[in-house]
C-alpha cells in the first residue's frame, strides 16, 4: 500500500456531527380501563412492572466548530434525542481543524471512541488491519440491518471491504453521492427560437447549429479550461458529449476483475471525432481551451453564450446576473443597482436539463467516488453488537429526522408534505440560542448517515439549489470510477503526468489536430505507466474482495 494519504471522494462537510439513536422496546402495564393493574392468573398478585433499561453510554469525539458558542448540556435536540431514544451520548468536543490530529492520537493510545469515523482511505485501511475496528462481514445482513442497506448497498460494502472483510458503514456526505453537474441553456433564448431542451445528442447538435444560424454573435457551446493535469478534461465542460458515447476521460473501468481506462477506449475516439466536427462548424467556443470559469461568465452576462456544463450551485447566482444585465440594458434597473435574493423564485433566464443520450439511447454521467468517509466500531466497544443494533435503529426514516432537522414543529413542519426548517428563524446567529437560552441547529446526531444523505435535503433548501441538485444527483446515467479505493502506486506516481499528456492531446484533436494523435496517446499512455496501473488495480481488487 502507498504510503501517500488518499482523500475519499467529495471533501467533508465544514462541520461533520456524528450521534446516534436507538429505540429500546420498553413493555407497558397492562391494566382495566380503570387503571388497575390485571391479577396474575396463578397467585392473583399483581406482576412488578418490568425494571426500565438504563440509557446505553456511547462516547464520541465530536467535530466542532470552536468559533461558534456550544454547550451540548443546553442542547435541546440532543437532549430530546437521548431521551426517546434511551441513550447517553457522551460527547468529547474538538475543532474540526484537529479532529484527524485527535482521533490518530486516541487510536495510537488505544482509547478509541464506540464509534470513529474515518476520513482518509490510508488511514482507514492500516487501522482496520491493526484489529482496531469491528468485524461486520456477519453483521451486516438483511435480517438484522435492512435500515443500513437501505442508506448504503451492498456492492458499496464490496468497494469498502480490507482483505474481503467489512470494517465499517460508508458515508457520503449531506446531500448524498451522486452526479454535481447540469447541462444549462438560455431559457430565453430557447423560447424566442420556439426550441425546447434536448433529450439526445443528435437534437442538441441540430439545435447549436440552429443558434449558430440565428444568433450568429452568441457562442452555441462555451468551456474553459482546468488546471493542468487535473483528473476530469477541461473541468466537465463537455462532459455531455463524451457521456453520449458512453465514454467519460479519466475514469477506469471494471468487467470481472479485468480493468481499463476510458481514456483509451475507442468509443473515446469517436467522441473526440465529433467535437472535433462541432469546434470546426463554429459550435464550441474558440477560447475553450485557455479561459477560465470566471471569463466564461462574463461571456454568459453579456448574452453571448447559450450552453454550458455548470456545476448545480452557480445556477442560482447566474440567473440572477443574467436578469441584473437584460434589467440594465433596457433602462429598468440603475448601473450601480443590484437585486434582492432571488433564490426561492424559480429559473427566469435559465434552463437545466440531465445527460444527452447517444444513438443508443444510453449515455455516462461522470459520479464522484460512492463515499468520502467511513465510520467504524471500536473493536474495545463493551458491547459492539448493541452499538451496531443503535446504528441501525438510528437510521430509520422517524429517527433520522429528529437526529438530523431536531423536533418537528420546533426546528422544523411539514407543511403540505414539504419540509420547512424553522431553526434559522428561530436562533440567534450569534450566540447559536433560540430565546430560551437552548442551542439549536442542524447537528446531525446520526453515527453512520450512509449514502443517501439527510432525509428530505433538498426540501431544506431554496427553492433554485433544490432544482438544480435534484437534477444533477438523480441523473440515472450516473457512473463511479472503478479505480476508487485501489490501491495503485503507479497511479500514484503518474497519474497527474498522464492526464496532462491526455488533455494535451485531447485538446489537440478537438481543435482540428490529426486523430492518428488519438492512437499515439493509447501507445504512450500504455508504455508510460498505464498498463502497470491496470495490473496493480487488478491485483487490488482481487485483495480487497479476499480473493
Amino acid at each position: 500500500m502507498s504510503k501517500q494519504t488518499k482523500a475519499w471522494g467529495y471533501g467533508m462537510l465544514s462541520v461533520v456531527l456524528a450521534g446516534t439513536v436507538t429505540l429500546v422496546g420498553c413493555s407497558k402495564d397492562t391494566g382495566t380501563s380503570g387503571g388497575t393493574a390485571a391479577p396474575s392468573t396463578s397467585t392473583g398478585s399483581a406482576q412488578p412492572a418490568p425494571k426500565a433499561e438504563a440509557p446505553y453510554e456511547l462516547s464520541w469525539l465530536k467535530a466542532q466548530d470552536i468559533s461558534k458558542p456550544y454547550d451540548p448540556a443546553k442542547d435541546v435536540v440532543l437532549q430530546a434525542v437521548e431521551k426517546k431514544l434511551n441513550v447517553k451520548i457522551v460527547p468529547e468536543m474538538v475543532d474540526v481543524q484537529q479532529y484527524k490530529t485527535k482521533l490518530n492520537l486516541k487510536m495510537a493510545s488505544g482509547s478509541i471512541p464506540d464509534v470513529v469515523r474515518i476520513d482518509f482511505a490510508d488511514d482507514f485501511q492500516k487501522y482496520a488491519q491493526q484489529g482496531a475496528f469491528l468485524d461486520l462481514t456477519n453483521l451486516i445482513n438483511e435480517k438484522d440491518t435492512p435500515n443500513i442497506l437501505k442508506e448504503v448497498p451492498k456492492e458499496v460494502f464490496e468497494q469498502a471491504k480490507v482483505n474481503g472483510k467489512i470494517y465499517g458503514i460508508p458515508y457520503q456526505g449531506g446531500p448524498g453521492a451522486g452526479y454535481r453537474w447540469n447541462l444549462v441553456f438560455r431559457k430565453d433564448f430557447l423560447d424566442g427560437m420556439g426550441a425546447k431542451a434536448p433529450k439526445t445528442l443528435d437534437e442538441y447538435y441540430n439545435l447549436l447549429k440552429k443558434v449558430k444560424a440565428e444568433k450568429p454573435d452568441v457562442i452555441p457551446l462555451g468551456g474553459y479550461t482546468a488546471q493542468i493535469g487535473q483528473q476530469k478534461y477541461a473541468n466537465n465542460s463537455f462532459d455531455h458529449i463524451f457521456g453520449a458515447f458512453g465514454v467519460t476521460p479519466g475514469y477506469f473501468t471494471q468487467k470481472d476483475g479485468t480493468f481499463g481506462s476510458y481514456d483509451i477506449d475507442p468509443k473515446m475516439r469517436e467522441a473526440l471525432l465529433y467535437l472535433q466536427k462541432m469546434y470546426g462548424e463554429g459550435l464550441i467556443d474558440k477560447e475553450f481551451a485557455t479561459i477560465k470559469e470566471e471569463q466564461l461568465r462574463a461571456k454568459l452576462y453579456s448574452g453571448k453564450l447559450f450552453s454550458w456544463m455548470g456545476w448545480w450551485s452557480t445556477a442560482n447566482d447566474y440567473d440572477t446576473q443574467v436578469e441584473m444585465t437584460e434589467l440594465k440594458k433596457s433602462g429598468k434597473l440603475a448601473a450601480d443597482a443590484t437585486l434582492p435574493s432571488q433564490a426561492d423564485q424559480p429559473y427566469k433566464y435559465l434552463t437545466l436539463t440531465d445527460s444527452l443520450v447517444g444513438s443508443d439511447g444510453k449515455a455516462v454521467a461522470p459520479s464522484g467516488a460512492p463515499f468520502s468517509q467511513m465510520h467504524a466500531i471500536s473493536a474495545k466497544t463493551k458491547d459492539p453488537k448493541k452499538v451496531l443494533a443503535i446504528i441501525e435503529n438510528s437510521l430509520s426514516a422517524e429517527n433520522q429526522m429528529l437526529s438530523v432537522w431536531g423536533i418537528e414543529g420546533e426546528d422544523y413542519k411539514i407543511d403540505n408534505g414539504k419540509m420547512k426548517v424553522l431553526t434559522n428563524d428561530i436562533i440567534d446567529q450569534k450566540t447559536m440560542q433560540d430565546k430560551s437560552g437552548n442551542f439549536r441547529g442542524v447537528q446531525s446526531y446520526l453515527f453512520a448517515p450512509g449514502l443517501n444523505g439527510w432525509p428530505r435535503y433538498l426540501e431544506s433548501l431554496p427553492l433554485r439549489s433544490s432544482q438544480a441538485l435534484d437534477v444533477a444527483i438523480h441523473n440515472k446515467y450516473q457512473i463511479t470510477d472503478a479505480s476508487n479505493y485501489l490501491d495503485s502506486p503507479t497511479k500514484i506516481a503518474k497519474l497527474v503526468e498522464l492526464n496532462t499528456m491526455r488533455d494535451s492531446v485531447f485538446t489537440q484533436i478537438i481543435m482540428g489536430g490529426d486523430i492518428k494523435k488519438f492512437d499515439e496517446f493509447v501507445d504512450k499512455w500504455k508504455a508510460q505507466g498505464g498498463t502497470q496501473i491496470l495490473k496493480e488495480l487488478e491485483e487490488s481488487f482481487k485483495k480487497k474482495s479476499g480473493k
